[in-house]
């Protein structure tokens, strides 16, 4: 016998154990009276009435979206302009201080600051969106 036809004979022998190890399941008893039960309801259904109230209901969850959507954009807009202000606040009161202790290297402490300051905050936000976080 040639290579494919061993290879032919093992797929239907494999076709036949798992045929006869995977049974499919039973229906249960009452499934098709229930199926029968749900064409006989889907008969008397007025698609027309039905895409209209779809349709309404699409519409009024897609303007409480787009509401949200403006409103969250607000939040951040707002949240971005706080912390801002409170960055540059933060630096114009901290450079005396950072000065006198690091002398020329104090622009380049804050600059590093507020970039590991961005990227914990970054970590955080993707944690808290991944839900994992901290119990």
């Amino acid at each position: 016998m040639s290579e494919h036809g061993i290879d032919s004979q093992l797929d239907r022998a494999l076709d036949a154990a798992l045929e006869q190890a995977l049974r499919p399941p039973g229906l249960p008893q009452r499934f098709r009276a229930e199926l029968g039960a749900a064409r006989r309801r889907l008969e008397h259904l007025d698609v027309a009435q039905v895409r209209a109230r779809l349709q309404i209901e699409h519409r009024e969850q897609l303007t409480t979206l787009q509401a949200d959507f403006v409103r969250i954009r607000r939040t951040t807009l707002g949240t971005l302009l706080g912390a801002a202000f409170a960055a540059g606040a933060g630096a114009v009161i901290a450079m005396p201080w950072l000065r006198s202790h690091f002398g020329p290297l104090a622009p380049m402490l804050i600059a590093w600051g507020g970039v590991a300051l961005g990227v914990l905050l970054g970590m955080a936000a993707l944690r808290g969106r991944l839900g994992m976080q901290t119990r």
